[in-house]
């Protein structure tokens, strides 16, 4: 077995290991280009000093105006039609045989007539317009005929209405007869017209996909020394522009092979200070989380977590709003505590914000949202705070981003609703924290109060059996809660906790329930029949069995403390005395009347004990009056101090004043002295008066 000296030793390395492990993976998910050493805002004025063009580079249009060129390509786009001869040949042919039934000398050239408009008709093409393009915005249609493409003005073709609408015109013009023109009308013209340029999708499409890839990303160049901005001008949408276009070209310059290890050096040392940052909080405010081997795991394990899911908006192209980068410090504050939680926001917010494209709006919005998600959850009990909780997060996202679209924007747009969707997405997924957490309980032992809500419920197996087997105890149990419950709740600690473990910590008693006083009845005392120190054993025996029960019941271990620690390293003074007075000359076995400890370590604990050795007291009382409680609460508390009780325990003498104040109130209203009522006089059964 390693000493204890090698084991320190050990547990140093695996810790510096973790943080080396989260420091790799952090790197390794950064984005390995350069980053632009200046920060700005639309609307703000320029904070640096005159930037003049480091070098040549051009101006990227912005992603609104390679939008409108991408919808102007596609309204400008000629859709392609194959011409089918077949079909206008065929439907010409049948035209023309039905117009020979009207044929006489007289009608013969105005039949002609009308058949060569049909022909004339099929040879400008009959088309119909596709339900994705606007006929009034065609210009031009492509028509292949022969593997040959002609651009032909949209205007000269023809829609099934229009050329309806023209072959009737001519008919109406021709030199006919009007009876003629009438039964030419009835054949129903809609038989002969048919499309005869019919439309390719797929052509059509791969013209218009090559089309927008030759559309030009950038429009001008700014010239090596020229002056971008001066300080304190103001950064306008256009001076916006050529910042972003320097920042995308300095960022790909940078990205380059032969800068590659000097953003990785740049980078490992950020986190490394962000690591060490969160490390120095934790070393010196929570020294015995850092010295927990599981507690040090879950906490910087959560701190790679947090990091890997807020990459995922940079890696997976996800908007990075609706990524929950608060939901594991939402974990860290429901089963640690706030100020961990808030120690691990900062930590995190501060590399996530590098992968934002506006990373001070970000890591504002996310430091301002984690601030009120924290101290909003400090006491988790009830499903509908969490609801609430992530409701004020929602309120805090959109009032920060408003502020930022009003500063840099000037106005909020249609396309800022988005940004409020991808918030509210975010908020949604917050909501998942309530069952995960159910799961981290379970792999790290850690106890929620929603899970103490559920153990203090009376119905609990372990209460049930308490108070079937053993009511006297139940009800003592009941008090002891009640005690220390207010007198944590005035000292600072888990009133929640405290009165779950006060409601357990006698669970042991269920076991040899006749052996303690609270619970015998009719003058029998199994201990008239024992010895004094088999009856302190029957007496400890109740700690150790407790614990056997919890973990029979699988209690979490902070309740389990109480159960340990409720007498803590004491002595059952009544049968240790009495054995003293029977046997003066005889040597005492100090271990058989003294409780295995160990003594309480939180003020929790502390309190619990108290409140234990006080409310059992108290209740042998003949006379309750407010000198005698008093009396005895500053008596057995006292008692514990001289004898080292609290030694190890996070409390203070002024807690412990409070503390017996705090009792001697409340054991003084329980049993506050009532009105003596006058007994009734006995009836004489032979008085004549009656």
């Amino acid at each position: 077995m390693p000493n204890k000296k090698t084991r320190r030793r050990l547990n140093f390395a695996f810790r510096l290991l973790v943080i080396f492990v989260i420091c790799a993976v952090t790197v390794y998910l950064f984005p390995k280009v350069g980053t632009f050493q200046y920060e700005y805002q639309k609307g703000m004025p320029w904070q640096y000093e005159t930037l003049y063009a480091p070098f040549d580079f051009p101006i990227y249009k912005t992603e609104e105006e390679l939008q409108e060129d991408r919808e102007q390509v596609i309204a400008e786009q000629e859709p392609i039609y194959k011409r089918n001869n077949e079909t206008a040949a065929a439907e010409v042919e049948k035209f023309n045989t039905a117009l020979r039934t009207f044929e006489t000398p007289n009608t013969r050239e105005g039949l002609q007539t009308v058949a060569r408009r049909l022909q004339d008709i099929y040879a400008a093409g009959i088309l119909q317009v596709p339900e994705r393009m606007n006929a009034e915005k065609i210009r031009n249609v492509r028509i292949v005929e022969n593997n040959i493409a002609e651009t032909v003005e949209f205007q000269k073709t023809y829609t099934l209405k229009k050329a309806y609408t023209t072959l009737s015109e001519e008919i109406d013009r021709a030199k006919l007869p009007k009876s003629v023109k009438e039964q030419i009308l009835s054949l129903n013209l809609n038989n002969y017209l048919h499309e005869n340029l019919e439309f390719d999708l797929n052509k059509t499409m791969q013209a218009e996909v090559g089309a927008l890839k030759g559309i030009s990303l950038t429009q001008g160049m700014v010239q090596q020394g020229d002056q971008i901005i001066g300080n304190r001008e103001l950064v306008t949408a256009e001076k916006m522009k050529i910042l972003d276009s320097l920042k995308k070209e300095y960022r790909h310059n940078l990205g380059a092979a032969d800068s590659y290890m000097r953003t990785m050096g740049g980078q490992t040392l950020l986190v490394l200070v962000a690591l060490a940052i969160f490390t120095v909080f934790f070393y010196y405010s929570k020294r015995r989380i850092f010295y927990h081997t599981r507690e040090f795991i879950f906490l910087y394990g959560m701190f790679l977590a947090t990091i890997v899911l807020g990459s995922l908006g940079y890696h997976q192209h996800i908007e990075m709003f609706s990524v929950p980068v608060l939901f594991f410090p939402i974990i860290v504050n429901i089963l640690i505590g706030s100020r961990s939680a808030l120690y691990l926001l900062l930590g995190t917010t501060l590399l996530i914000s590098y992968y934002a494209p506006n990373s001070y709006m970000y890591a504002f919005m996310q430091v301002a949202a984690g601030i009120v998600a924290i101290f909003s959850l400090t006491h988790l009990q009830r499903r509908g705070q969490l609801f609430l909780s992530i409701l004020w997060v929602f309120i805090t996202y959109s009032l920060v981003y408003t502020a930022f679209m009003l500063v840099q924007e000037g106005e909020l747009r249609v396309a800022h609703l988005f940004g409020y969707l991808w918030l509210l997405v975010n908020c949604l997924l917050l909501m998942l924290t309530y069952p995960v957490i159910y799961i981290f309980e379970r792999i790290f032992g850690y106890t929620s109060e929603i899970t103490l809500i559920e153990l203090s419920n009376p119905n609990h197996p372990a209460l049930r059996n308490l108070t079937k087997k053993a009511p006297g105890t139940f009800q003592h149990s009941l008090m002891v809660a009640n005690l220390a419950e207010e007198a944590i709740y005035r000292i600072g600690g888990n009133p929640l906790l405290t009165r779950t473990g006060a409601l357990y910590h006698d669970i042991g008693k269920t076991y040899e329930p006749i052996y303690f006083i609270e619970n015998q009845s009719g003058g029998i005392n199994p201990h008239d029949k024992c010895e004094f120190d088999e009856s302190a054993r029957h007496i400890i025996n109740h700690v150790t069995k407790g614990v056997e029960m919890a973990k029979k019941y699988n209690l979490p271990e902070c309740i389990v403390d109480f159960i340990r620690t409720h007498h803590g390293k004491s002595k059952v003074k009544y049968f240790y005395n009495s054995f003293k007075n029977k046997y003066p000359d005889k040597e005492i076995d100090e271990a058989a009347f003294t409780y295995a400890g160990p003594d309480p370590v939180t003020r929790e604990c502390a309190v619990v004990m108290m409140a234990d050795a006080v409310e059992a007291v108290s209740r042998t009382l003949k006379e309750k009056t407010v000198a005698n409680i008093t009396k005895v609460v500053n008596d057995i508390i006292d008692g514990q101090v001289r004898d080292g009780r609290f030694a190890n325990a996070e409390i203070t003498f002024k807690d412990i004043a409070i503390v017996k104040k705090v009792f001697i109130e409340m054991l003084t209203n329980i049993y506050h002295s009532r009105i003596a009522y006058p007994a009734l006089e006995k009836k004489e059964e032979n008085n004549p008066k009656n």
